[in-house]
């Protein structure tokens, strides 16, 4: 009997010693996501895109030839923004492991890395475009260590990174980073990236047409078009963080992680003197908002107070 009940406390106090450990750790950890459904199935909260026809039951009833059948609408973008279909409540980037390949600065292995990512991050955000019935559409990539022309126009190779949705796709200016910034870590370079998914995550759902709209309307450089212009880049960053949040809970490891939301963190309009990304502290709280939160309605920087953007 004795030696039973020392055995009982024995594992009480175990219990109680990880309970504790658990709990300090789980404070630098992303907020839990969906799992990857499995092939064939749909994470929590998703339905399988489908087609569905109207076609005869029987000749007796209709001759309409089965060619004729009716196809369920595609999906498509929706031009709005606080109200877009895409933030349904609960939906949020699924967890996704991804391989990525060694990183090092120079263009070549800078491509590979994002040739890597983005099957990754198209995995991770699918899931919540198709249960919003939006489109998903993969980006494509370009990598250069030059000036490069595109259709959003001349992109030069001492600039940041662009999404262009004019063709889906995102260019990488690999010299800005490594030469101008100096950076030489991964950490930095997953979350530029990850910030310019964001922006094709706008365009797959019609946020982006919807900007564009206001932004003409409001006319650029005045106080309302940096405001809009500030929303739509601190909601790339807020989807950013969600993404690192899905690549975190599928095994990326934190060397990768931290240093991307620290990159993040310390972008703001004090270090260009424009007005139309936000400030230091503006872009910390919604970077940590989509990372440990990691649910759409919770970058929804449309809906938010002209304080919280600014």
């Amino acid at each position: 009997m004795v030696v039973a009940l020392v055995l009982v406390g024995v594992v009480v106090l175990v219990g109680a010693i990880s309970a504790v450990a658990l709990g300090m750790a789980s404070s630098h950890r992303a907020a839990p996501g969906h799992d990857v459904p499995a092939s064939g199935t749909s994470a929590p909260g998703t339905t399988e895109p489908s087609e569905t026809t109207t076609s005869a039951t029987s000749t007796a009833e209709s001759s309409e030839p089965a060619s004729t059948a009716q196809r369920a609408p595609q999906p498509r973008p929706v031009a709005a923004l606080g109200d877009n279909p895409l933030n349904v409540p609960g939906n949020g980037a699924v967890n996704t492991p991804c391989d990525l390949p060694p990183f090092a600065t120079d263009p070549g292995s800078q491509d590979a890395f994002y040739q890597a990512l983005v099957p990754c991050l198209m995995r991770a955000w699918a899931p919540a475009l198709e249960t919003a019935n939006m489109p998903v559409r993969t980006p494509q990539v370009v990598t250069t260590a030059a000036d490069v022309e595109t259709p959003c126009g001349r992109r030069a190779w001492n600039e940041t990174a662009m999404f262009c949705p004019r063709d889906n796709t995102i260019y990488m200016t690999a010299r800005y980073y490594s030469e101008v910034e100096g950076r030489t870590q991964a950490g930095a370079y997953l979350g530029q990236f990850a910030h310019e998914f964001g922006h094709a995550i706008q365009a797959m759902s019609g946020i982006s047409g919807a900007y564009n709209d206001a932004s003409a309307e409001a006319g650029e450089g005045t106080p309302k078009g940096q405001e809009l212009t500030r929303r739509s880049e601190l909601q790339a960053t807020c989807y950013e963080g969600m993404s690192l949040a899905a690549l975190q809970n599928g095994g990326v490891g934190d060397d990768y992680i931290f240093p991307a939301l620290q990159d993040s963190a310390n972008r703001g309009d004090e270090y260009t003197g424009a007005h139309d990304h936000g400030s230091l502290a503006t872009n910390k709280t919604w970077i940590d908002q989509g990372f440990y939160q990691n649910r759409v309605t919770a970058c929804n920087t449309w809906l938010a107070a002209p304080s919280e953007v600014d």
